[in-house]
């Protein structure tokens, strides 16, 4: 996966389908669960696992999702800066990773 200096929605959404072909190309060969290695891909994702990325897809990005997600897993315990926009950049990435491969999936039909 290329690495991306300054995140946008456009940026994100192909950083996004470039993790649902990874994902269906894994479960071609190897099978297993789409949501769970969406959900590994999103959570060892650099723009979730580095503060200054994630604050950064949180400032640049739509984060609709992410902040859905935050409200559906409630805030972190010792809730600081860092962990909102981690979860929130998790919450985000990890749907729209989803939505890219109901999409792949929808061409392929």
């Amino acid at each position: 996966m290329t690495t991306i200096d300054t995140i946008t929605n456009h940026k994100l959404d192909e950083y996004a389908a470039d993790c649902a072909k990874e994902i269906l190309e894994e479960i071609n060969r190897y099978g297993g669960d789409e949501y769970d290695l969406a959900h590994e891909h999103a959570d060892g994702s650099e723009w979730v696992i580095y503060y200054s990325k994630a604050h950064q897809l949180c400032q640049n990005c739509n984060t609709d999702h992410g902040e859905v997600f935050l409200a559906v897993v409630g805030t972190p315990e010792n809730v600081t800066y860092d962990s909102l926009a981690v979860t929130i950049a998790y919450g985000e990435l990890h749907a729209r990773i989803c939505q890219a491969l109901d999409d792949l999936k929808s061409e392929a039909a």
